[in-house]
């Protein structure tokens, strides 16, 4: 279908956004809160900032919501996107909020270490510390230790694939879900809609090829915790939820691993936003998230 007028609306006013390979990184940051759509915060239960050790023994900040009423509740832990460089707890905020309102789910939202600075694996590494901590305090949080998953949206989503195929591979917790939000998958960065929509759309295939540089920029794009698309065994993994929007490039990422997954056995609901674009879902974004993963979670909306 057509661009949605409100993504139209919001690709107009976001069309002179600097591009990271014509400006610093710390004006590429600054940015940053411009292309999270302006939304009321919403109230939830509880907020709380939590000091815990992240992937390399680092002090790392992890921001808990938690619904009202009365647990045990599942628990999300929440890796935030950015193209690997750039995002903070407070630029998703609202987002968190309402997830954690719309899921009744406590949500973890993790403050990953940032690219160039520090690069593959160590911002994976945070999110499995984060990950791990969760499991072992998701009692004391209100949580329910059996339903800890994962979630993450752009190259958090990217974060959140690769950590399910790690925690498969480790011994240890595994995620009881995973639920990947407009996710980046393939750093070959050469699927059918990156190269339709490689520019106009706000995310263009020149920033996400610069992101996989400043991520990993010595590591093979066929490493499967790179590129969890291409990994060769997907058997075993946590039941995924996927949401693709369909003026994105990073959509046949998304729609590919879905279909991959599902052949490997692995239960999947997939759902494409249309008229959509990356950084603007829309309002429809954060409920069929929620309502997807109640749903493969079996425990009712």
């Amino acid at each position: 279908m057509p661009l949605h007028p409100d993504a139209r609306a919001y690709l107009d006013k976001m069309g002179d956004s600097p591009k990271p390979t014509e400006c610093s990184i710390e004006e590429f940051r600054r940015a940053a809160n411009a292309l999270v759509p302006a939304a009321q915060p919403l109230k939830v239960g509880r907020v709380a900032d939590i000091a815990i050790t992240g992937g390399d023994s680092q002090t790392m900040k992890v921001r808990v919501y938690t619904p009202e009423g009365t647990g045990p509740f599942p628990v999300v832990v929440w890796i935030h996107g950015g193209s690997f460089v750039r995002g903070t707890l407070d630029m998703f905020d609202a987002g968190r909020r309402a997830f954690t309102q719309l899921s009744r789910c406590i949500v973890v939202s993790v403050d990953q270490r940032l690219s160039p600075e520090t690069q593959f694996p160590a911002p994976l590494r945070d999110g499995y510390a984060a990950f791990t901590w969760v499991v072992s305090h998701a009692a004391e949080l209100g949580g329910d230790p059996a339903l800890v998953g994962i979630a993450g949206d752009s190259s958090g989503g990217n974060l959140a694939a690769a950590l399910a195929l790690m925690a498969r591979d480790k011994e240890g917790p595994k995620p009881a879900f995973q639920l990947l939000a407009e996710p980046i998958l393939d750093a070959h960065c050469d699927s059918p809609s990156m190269n339709e929509l490689a520019e106009g759309y706000i995310l263009t295939k020149e920033q996400l090829v610069w992101a996989y540089q400043q991520y990993a920029p010595d590591i093979s794009p066929d490493n499967p915790l790179i590129s969890p698309v291409r990994a060769l065994d997907l058997r075993g993994l946590p039941p995924a939820v996927i949401v693709t929007l369909e003026y994105d490039p990073a959509r046949d990422d998304g729609q590919l691993y879905a279909s991959r997954l599902a052949e490997a056995g692995v239960p999947v609901l997939n759902v494409c936003h249309a008229g959509m674009l990356h950084h603007f879902p829309g309002p429809e974004f954060y409920p069929s998230c929620a309502r997807l993963l109640r749903q493969i979670m079996k425990i009712g909306a």
